[in-house]
């Protein structure tokens, strides 16, 4: 199998799945998967980081750790998004239309996914039980973006990654 043909096959495997979950629906999902994706926005973070500090008590330098996570992948998704312009899937698949208006025109990879798993590995950095609670919250943010359809199954895959190797890094200079 040659590249491109593997390729196209995963993309096409892509457009499926994300076809299939847009089959779903169930009243009250869509009331949820757009608060978690509305948690995974710039105001939701500052919200977030607010509760850690003063409700949780979180030591700051620990919510400092993960606002430097964020906003690395947040760069480095929008840049990434400008370098593969992958279109969103709203624009690619006949008859599909997403669930929640999509913030810009390009799909890979998910800021959200990558911003929310470079928080949630930073979390880690401050302790294992917060990194695991940030874990389950970036796991359910990413996958509204896909249930949402703003991005396709890869996409999240790929913010995913991109979100882990920031933490990775934030908590290396930093953590």
């Amino acid at each position: 199998m040659t590249m491109r043909k593997g390729l196209d096959t995963v993309l096409r495997w892509d457009a499926a799945a994300l076809t299939a979950v847009s089959r779903f629906e169930r009243r009250g999902i869509l009331h949820v998967m757009r608060g978690l994706t509305r948690a995974g926005d710039t105001p939701g973070w500052i919200v977030h980081a607010l509760v850690l500090l003063a409700l949780l008590q979180i030591p700051v330098v620990t919510i400092e750790t993960m606002a430097v996570a964020a906003l690395l992948a947040t760069l480095t998704s929008q840049l990434a998004k400008r370098i593969f312009r992958r279109s969103r899937p709203g624009s690619m698949i006949p008859g599909f239309a997403p669930r929640e208006p999509v913030p810009d025109p390009f799909s890979f990879p998910s800021g959200h996914s990558a911003v929310a798993f470079a928080v949630a590995t930073a979390a880690v950095s401050g302790s294992m039980v917060l990194g695991g609670l940030e874990t389950a919250l970036a796991a359910a943010i990413a996958s509204s973006r896909i249930w949402l359809g703003a991005h396709y199954p890869v996409d999240v895959l790929g913010g995913i990654a991109l979100g882990f190797a920031c933490g990775l890094v934030t908590i290396a200079l930093f953590g």
